[in-house]
């Protein structure tokens, strides 16, 4: 029985954390029209590109939470 509360307490709790992701988490069109994805890495978000010439490319991190973000973006032809 003990098996069957704790499964359960964990699909409710990973369903939780489903819907805690921040604002900022998701796919964001980038000033040259590639798509770019930005996701938790860490205790910050990665930004990385998902289409183009650079595709799989780190281009930046931000820190933050809620609409108050900061951090760094380069220019993935700078190969940094």
């Amino acid at each position: 029985m003990i098996r069957k509360y704790v499964l359960a307490g964990a699909i409710a709790l990973s369903a939780t954390f489903a819907y805690a992701d921040e604002p900022i988490v998701g796919n964001w069109k980038t000033a040259s029209g590639e798509t770019a994805l930005i996701a938790a890495c860490g205790g910050d978000f990665c930004i990385t590109l998902k289409t183009g010439k650079y595709t799989g490319r780190k281009i930046g991190t931000l820190a933050g939470s809620g609409a108050d973000y900061s951090g760094e973006i380069t220019d993935p032809s700078n190969d940094l």
